[in-house]
């Protein structure tokens, strides 16, 4: 457990370097259906929300198809992630020269790409189980939920999720998938995608995932 918690003691460090953000900032998040009932939530329960919407979509399968499981999952999706928080930290220096309007367009498709790829990917149900193993308190305000989930043939891999709070609310802000960071990997493809082609290019890339996903190719 040493490891993964060091990646995320890194994630921590790197967030507290860049600024809050501004008071409109959860609200792309902050307009979803049941908002009241994830402020409530602990950071376990917060993981245990996004578990259980996947393990629902799995099991639905290709019965409802890609568009049933994003469906089921969309909503919760929102809800659990701070995709504002994620898209500065992402971006860094470059989010701060966008206007606003390009901000929460770019809010809007980080959230539409994140669920879709939990559709495209968590598509069917054979057995798989997801536990929460810890929790560790990082900093105030902050917090390490370490969860696993066990496939079908007894492989286990590992989920690792930063949370920060904000007016009440425990949000992910990263993920560790069996120890890659997440928002490393996005920081990484995203600052070298907008130096080499533009901003407008990274937006229409991640909509062409997206469609690539809702057609079947991921």
């Amino acid at each position: 457990m040493f490891l993964k918690k060091n990646v995320l003691l890194t994630a921590v460090f790197a967030m507290s370097m860049a600024p809050l953000l501004p008071a409109w900032a959860g609200t792309a998040a902050e307009t979803a259906p049941h908002t009241a009932a994830v402020k409530a939530m602990t950071p376990q329960a917060t993981i245990d929300s996004l578990d259980a919407a996947l393990l629902k979509a799995m099991h639905g399968g290709s019965k409802i198809g890609y568009h049933g499981r994003y469906a089921i999952i969309s909503p919760v999706v929102r809800q659990v992630y701070d995709f504002t928080r994620i898209a500065h930290l992402t971006l860094g220096d470059t989010w701060t020269k966008l206007s606003s309007a390009q901000q929460k367009a770019f809010v809007e498709v980080l959230a539409d790409y994140t669920a879709a790829t939990y559709a495209a990917r968590f598509n069917n149900y054979a057995g798989e189980h997801f536990a929460v193993v810890s929790s560790q308190n990082m900093q105030p305000g902050t917090e390490g939920v370490f969860s696993t989930l066990t496939m079908h043939n007894g492989k286990v891999h590992r989920f690792d999720y930063l949370l920060q709070q904000q007016d009440g609310h425990w949000r992910i802000v990263n993920v560790v998938a069996d120890g890659v960071s997440d928002l490393s990997l996005k920081r990484a493809e995203y600052t070298e995608t907008i130096k080499s082609k533009g901003f407008a290019a990274l937006v229409a890339h991640l909509k062409a995932q997206i469609a690539g996903y809702a057609n079947g190719r991921s």
